[in-house]
């Protein structure tokens, strides 16, 4: 997941796995877009190597020696492209999807605080606001309007979670200029009112 970005887990009683958190300065540019990847759907055998891979990882930073550091690093390294290798396959890849309907994504997710309009996201990206319809219909199923709206209302969420913003002040910072409208909107897709959402988390 991108830096900043809100979040929260919740793990049934026998989960188990590792929480790896990486310095910036750790991704190279060759990466960095695998961290725009919701999840990877790992294959088996794939799942006992990484497994392997992270508690060696443990092991050699617990070390703490004069080469722990080195190694740990180059482990991450080797853990990244991995991974990459894995979301880069076709079954579970976003590139098989048109560059610029990725694009897109990318840009509703760096404009949530701002009110597009479905013309300005295609003037940004240098088509018409009839082919970013087109393109959206094809790679997702949905509008471009419908990916804007769930890319915000999933934001609110985590805003309503994790922070102690009111609604209207997630509503503003999600460029909804109406409190009222906004309510109406997530109460459509989440089923309850902002306020009622917030006071059951």
């Amino acid at each position: 997941m991108q830096p900043k970005q809100v979040h929260n887990w919740s793990y049934a009683k026998a989960s188990k796995g590792f929480t790896l958190v990486i310095a910036n300065h750790l991704i190279n540019r060759e990466n960095i877009d695998l961290f725009n990847t919701v999840f990877i759907d790992l294959p088996v055998e794939a799942k006992s190597n990484l497994n392997q891979l992270f508690n060696n990882l443990i092991e050699e930073f617990n070390k703490n020696d004069h080469l722990s550091e080195a190694i740990v690093y180059s482990g991450i390294s080797y853990l990244l492209n991995q991974l990459k290798r894995f979301a880069l396959e076709p079954k579970f890849s976003e590139k098989t999807k048109p560059e610029t309907a990725l694009k897109f994504s990318k840009l509703i997710s760096e404009t949530l605080s701002q009110n597009l309009s479905i013309n300005d996201y295609a003037d940004r990206l240098n088509i018409t606001s009839e082919k970013l319809v087109e393109v959206c219909q094809k790679s997702y199923g949905q509008s471009p309007k419908a990916m804007i709206l769930d890319k915000k209302i999933t934001e609110a969420k985590r805003l309503l979670y994790f922070t102690d913003k009111s609604v209207s002040e997630v509503a503003y910072q999600l460029g909804f200029t109406d409190s009222s409208y906004f309510s109406r909107l997530f109460k459509q897709k989440a089923k309850l009112s902002p306020s009622d959402f917030k006071s059951t988390q």
